[in-house]
Formats: structure tokens, C-alpha cells, sequence
């Protein structure tokens, strides 16, 4: 991309040197271009999937308190309310459109690779836009013309999101806790979580982002086969395991229900200055 800035015009956006994307019958923008690396994103199956669970309100309490912290009361200890909400790996934008609709000005771009999730995630809420571009290369957004920038289990580019946000803006990144989903992971075979990565995130953040916050959010959950099923399909566990056979673990190890907790670690940063390079550069 050329690095001008995009305006509507019909049912596209275009830049001063003629360059234009069209918004697809999906609802959504496609920035990703010839040169971008190849991603394979959620497929049907698995957006179905997190579109039944997260439409359950099994996650509710993670939406409310990422909404709450997006949205400080005046005088809060997270600073100013944000307006302009960006959510990379936004799947279908629950999240987002739980943030989004907890403040009346607020707007909000999903970002995703997946088409079946950005279809979904441009309907999530009427002031959300969902596009797609190649979250590790740079980004098609504004220098500091994000307030709040959410990273619910995605994957993060810290020079990128350094360079988004507003220098009073929040960066709200949630992982998997210790014991996430621990009474699934064995009788269904779900992919696992690499011990430590929350601690290798403080360490990556070091001189760009400063933390503010860390919280613990578990949530308990009784959940039936179906949901077992929708619950695996959400994660990688979706990419490496068919329906059926997660169906058929399911039934054998918790035949009626089984009692399920979710862990979340939320962190909360600030972006730093950055020191200028040694000769202006």
C-alpha cells in the first residue's frame, strides 16, 4: 500500500493516488495485497462455532470487564475514556461490540484474516467496520489514531500498535491463564498453551509499553456436549480436530455436562515515548 490516507467514495475506499478497495457483499474491506504473506485464517466451521459459544454469554464477564476498563469513570485509575476502538484478531467481534456499544461515540475497526469471521464481525454492532490486511507487516492505520487497541488471544506486532495509539492510549492484551480450559485439554485433546508466553510478553513490551494492570478473570461454566464441541472448535484445537471425533470425546468423558473453568489474564499498557534514533534517523 501507497500510505495515503483512505476515504469512502460509493461502496470503496480510495486514496489520492487512485488506489481503491472495494467493501465486499460481506460487509467488509480487503487490504491485504498480492504481497502478503499467506495466513490461513478460521474457517466456517470454527467462526459457527465461537459465533454460537460467545453468542451464549458463556464469556460474558471477560466482555464486561474489558468494556469497563476501555471506558474508565472520570478520575478512574486507567485514564481517559477512549473513543476509536481497534481489535486485531477480532474473530467475529463479540468482544468488540461489547466495548463498543458500553459508550455511545465510541467506533470500532475488527481486524481479522478469516472472511466467515469479518462477515460476522461487520454486522457485530452498527459502528464497527471490519477489514483484513496482514497483521505482521505495517499497518493501514494512522499514526496515534487509536485510543484503545484489544488483543484478545491474537497475535500482537508491538512496533505497529506502539505506532497506533495515542500516547495516552490503552493497549489491553488477554491470555490464556494458568489451568485455562485444564479439564478439557486431556479427555478432548486440545492443542496446548505454551507455559510462560504472559511472562515473554511483559519482557517484549520492555521500553515501548509501560504495564498498568494485570488481572485474573476466571469464569466457571457448565456446559453440555454441544458447547464442549463449540468450545474446542473456537481455539487451534479447530484446525487439527474434526466435529465429530471432538463430538465423540465429548460424549465419552462428560456424558450429560461437564463443569469447565475459563482463565484470562488481562494486561493493561501504556505506550512509552520512544527515545529518537542515534543521527535523526
Amino acid at each position: 500500500m501507497c500510505g495515503h490516507a483512505l476515504h469512502p467514495a460509493d461502496r470503496s475506499l480510495r486514496c489520492p493516488a487512485g488506489h481503491d478497495f472495494d467493501v465486499g457483499r460481506g460487509g467488509y474491506v480487503n487490504l491485504r495485497t498480492g504481497r502478503t504473506r499467506r495466513v490461513v485464517g478460521d474457517s466456517a466451521v470454527m467462526v459457527a462455532a465461537r459465533e454460537s459459544f460467545l453468542g451464549g454469554g458463556h464469556y460474558g464477564p471477560l466482555t464486561a470487564r474489558l468494556a469497563q476498563i476501555a471506558h474508565p469513570v472520570p478520575g478512574g485509575p486507567f485514564g481517559p475514556p477512549g473513543r476509536v476502538i481497534l481489535d486485531i484478531g477480532a474473530g467475529t467481534g463479540h468482544h468488540l461490540a461489547g466495548v463498543v456499544g458500553a459508550r455511545p461515540d465510541a467506533v470500532g475497526l475488527a481486524v481479522d484474516v478469516s472472511k466467515y469471521a469479518l462477515r460476522r464481525a461487520a454486522r457485530a454492532h452498527p459502528r464497527i467496520g471490519a477489514v483484513s490486511f496482514d497483521v505482521a507487516a505495517p499497518w493501514p492505520v494512522a499514526d496515534h489514531a487509536v485510543a484503545v487497541l484489544l488483543d484478545v488471544f491474537a497475535p500482537r506486532n508491538l512496533a505497529q500498535m506502539h505506532r497506533v495509539l495515542r500516547p495516552d492510549g490503552l493497549l489491553i492484551v488477554v491470555t490464556p491463564g494458568p489451568g485455562h480450559l485444564a479439564e478439557l485439554h486431556g479427555p478432548l485433546g486440545l492443542v496446548g498453551i505454551q507455559t510462560g508466553k504472559s511472562d515473554r510478553l511483559d519482557e517484549r513490551t520492555t521500553g515501548r509499553f509501560e504495564p498498568i494492570i494485570v488481572e485474573h478473570v476466571d469464569v466457571p461454566l457448565t456446559l453440555n456436549t454441544e458447547q464442549i464441541v463449540d468450545l474446542a472448535l473456537m481455539g487451534p484445537t479447530g484446525h487439527h480436530r474434526a466435529p465429530d471425533q471432538l463430538r465423540r470425546r465429548a460424549e465419552t468423558a462428560f456424558p450429560g455436562s461437564a463443569t469447565v473453568t475459563a482463565r484470562f489474564q488481562i494486561r493493561g499498557y501504556r505506550p512509552l515515548p520512544v527515545p529518537p534514533v542515534a543521527g535523526g534517523r
